[in-house]
């Protein structure tokens, strides 16, 4: 039977190789805030006709934590690499640590010519306040160098009216981590001339393939979900391209502040291949059987071979990326061997189309697992805790 055009089309983008566990049998149905805001049909419009006049800068600054950070770190590394800041005449920083450190690196770069974009959806995160306060009194950045994206009449959104500072609006029914498709992702894209409106429509595409069958997100579901109930508590995340690991960065938060609550949850790890072969496959492997492994992959954005291997034996005519995979497809093999459960997202292509598919996909799933799991995947009470009494503490200091 011919599929449905979107369904083809998702699945030209990402695969999905998986060791099947319990079906949840779950519906193709999706009504979720970070979908919804999709349907947003002036926002790509409005960040392209506001993006022209960012000429003349040279730097973009994520002031953010978190979910306020993460979504624009992880698609430009994607669509850009890892190496950005170090070809073309731009470059891209998150302050999305507090050290001060870091800070005092933003005040070495040419102040008048950097964009600086300040993100809290509630408008109070204490963490990005307290830098956007010191770049504002140390750095004295202009108002014309700031944007702010935050919800409609929180603090952060008063300050901005009253210092004169553009404002952003998130919606109400998206949760920061779930934001990647608002302007907290998409100003930066914008920044470095990255195809927003293809990046969008690869998430709206994800949407429609998925209510019409496309199975990844079910699927990812099955297999996380399905040996989290057979008590594999901890989920790795395993990306084995540099361009990769900031995506596992932003699953990493999304999967944990999702799920982790009510006593539920399964403990995402990242760690990066070829790397972490020489770290933590020995206790992979070795160690408690209480781990399931998501491998993520994609094709090479460029390659090296030897001709000559001076003898060695194994490496003439052998490229680097030839050897990646060998010792991806080695390591999947050598886990399988012990029993353990592996699975491999592969992202087909390298651009802004499979990255929206890819991330909408993920953010599906999770939605998915909190309802297997009976939490609610919207909200981080515990989060809350925490900057409550760091609220407290620092009343009483």
């Amino acid at each position: 039977m011919k599929k449905v055009k979107e369904v083809q089309l998702a699945e030209d983008v990402i695969s999905f190789e998986w060791d099947k566990k319990e079906i949840f049998n779950l519906k193709y149905t999706a009504h979720y805030g970070f979908i919804r805001s999709l349907c947003d049909k002036g926002l790509i419009d409005f960040v392209q006709n506001f993006s022209l006049g960012k000429n003349g800068f040279k730097n973009f600054v994520q002031v953010g934590i978190g979910g306020s950070a993460l979504p624009a770190s992880a698609a430009l590394a994607f669509l850009k690499g890892n190496y950005l800041n170090f070809k073309g005449d731009k470059r891209y920083f998150a302050l999305d640590n507090l050290d001060p450190e870091r800070l005092k690196l933003i005040f070495s770069l040419d102040l008048d010519k950097t964009l600086f974009h300040v993100v809290s959806k509630s408008g109070k995160t204490s963490e990005t306040l307290l830098q956007f306060f010191v770049l504002l009194e140390k750095g004295s950045i202009k108002p014309e160098n700031v944007l702010i994206s935050t919800s409609k009449g929180s603090f952060l959104d008063g300050l901005g009216e009253k210092l004169g500072i553009r404002r952003f609006y998130i919606p109400d029914e998206v949760g920061g981590r779930y934001s990647v498709f608002t302007t907290v992702g998409l100003l930066a894209l914008e920044f470095f001339n990255i195809n927003a409106s293809a990046f969008v429509e690869g998430a709206k595409n994800c949407v429609r393939a998925y209510r019409n069958g496309f199975s990844f997100p079910n699927e990812f579901v099955d297999f996380a979900i399905g040996n989290y109930k057979d008590g594999k508590n901890i989920l790795v995340i395993f990306p084995y391209k540099d361009r990769l690991l900031k995506v596992g960065e932003w699953f990493r938060q999304l999967w944990a502040e999702s799920l982790g609550k009510d006593g539920e949850g399964q403990t995402p790890v990242l760690a990066l291949g070829v790397t972490d072969q020489h770290s933590q496959l020995q206790l992979y492997q070795d160690g408690p059987n209480d781990k399931a492994f998501v491998f993520i992959d994609m094709p090479e954005c460029c390659d090296f071979k030897t001709n000559d291997d001076y003898g060695f034996g194994l490496f003439k005519g052998v490229s680097v990326g030839k050897l990646i995979d060998v010792e991806k497809k080695s390591t999947k093999k050598a886990l399988k061997m012990k029993g353990l459960s592996v699975s491999e997202i592969y992202i087909k292509k390298s651009d802004e189309f499979a990255l929206g598919n890819l991330l909408a996909s993920l953010m599906i799933a999770t939605a998915k697992a909190g309802e297997v799991l009976g939490v609610d995947p919207f909200n981080q009470p515990g989060v809350e805790l925490s900057k409550k009494f760091a609220r407290e503490a620092l009343k009483d200091a």
